[in-house]
């Protein structure tokens, strides 16, 4: 019994582990969707590029367990106006990120 026990609890704190590891990405990719859509913000094309951005801690990026979509709104303010930029950043298979909405 006391074998079944260790193997349990063994088990237990490798999920742990992984979750764990998983978990210390999240801020690395939060912030590399953050920078994509900023950069798309800024591109040449874009009515708002003149603005002045929240910086990333002022922003706010959201995704769902094992979801390679990541929703990022950056607050801005231009021309006295404030706004807010949505965007949709999608994580490549290599870990980069591009803009998909």
């Amino acid at each position: 019994m006391a074998l079944l026990t260790k193997k349990a609890a063994l088990a237990a704190a490798f999920v742990s582990l992984v979750v764990l590891g998983a978990c210390g990405n999240s801020e690395k990719f939060n912030r590399a969707a953050y920078e994509v859509c900023l950069a798309d913000a800024k591109k040449a094309s874009s009515n708002i590029r003149a603005a002045t951005f929240a910086s990333f801690e002022n922003s706010k990026v959201a995704s769902s367990t094992g979801d390679d979509q990541f929703r990022v709104n950056i607050p801005y303010e231009l021309s006295g106006q404030k706004g807010l930029f949505q965007c949709i950043a999608e994580k490549n298979q290599d870990g980069s990120f591009k803009v998909a909405m």
